[in-house]
């Protein structure tokens, strides 16, 4: 069966003489890995770290890795670069995700979360988070989507982190709180890493 589905890149690497393994995410499948022949050819420049893109493949379920037909870019975040701190943050997120996404299983919050967040790093929002805030939304988005994020121990923090998720999903202004709070809420999201015995 012949599918197209969204795909953020988050890393590539050379096959062969003609091929490239691109990794990331797709709404629909969770984490992905992509065979691209021909990469000599025009999609070679468009299958590259931090874009979103189209794919079409075979959806064969025979292994780990569908051989794309065709990608065409959707969007290119490929501005976190313009930033040191920004492109390191990408590329820490992107890691992060790899190392923990399941594979085969839709992942739409995160998807949309990892969306806003590279927007965010490239510089494509005028009121843009600062790093910290990228790195809790996306770890909250992957907590909250796959059943690992706790509700909070007062109604007042459970409702912070339900709307720190939708902010994330939107891409629209996040929760307002005191700004050290950014802090404490990261290392508390480290912390239910570490007791999942997931990478950070």
């Amino acid at each position: 069966m012949i599918v197209t589905s969204p795909v953020i890149i988050l890393d590539k690497h050379p096959c062969r003489e003609t091929a490239l393994v691109l990794r990331g995410i797709s709404p629909d499948y969770g984490k992905i890995s992509l065979m691209l022949h021909r990469a000599e050819s025009a999609a070679g420049p468009v299958a590259d770290k931090f874009r979103e893109v189209e794919a079409e493949f075979k959806d064969d379920a025979k292994g780990e890795i569908f051989t794309a037909d065709r990608i065409e870019t959707l969007t290119d975040f490929s501005g976190v670069a313009d930033h040191v701190k920004n492109f390191a943050m990408a590329e820490r997120i992107g890691a992060f995700l790899l190392k923990n996404l399941p594979g085969n299983l839709p992942q739409p919050y995160t998807y949309d979360t990892l969306r806003s967040v590279f927007s965010q790093l490239a510089g494509k929002e005028e009121n843009a988070w600062t790093l910290e805030q990228c790195a809790v939304v996306i770890k909250c988005a992957y907590l909250y989507e796959n059943g690992l994020l706790p509700d909070g121990t007062t109604p007042q923090q459970s409702e912070f982190l339900e709307n720190l998720v939708a902010a994330g999903i939107d891409n629209s202004d996040l929760p307002r709180c005191a700004e050290n709070y950014w802090h404490e809420l990261n290392l508390w999201l480290n912390s239910l890493l570490d007791y999942q015995h997931l990478s950070r």
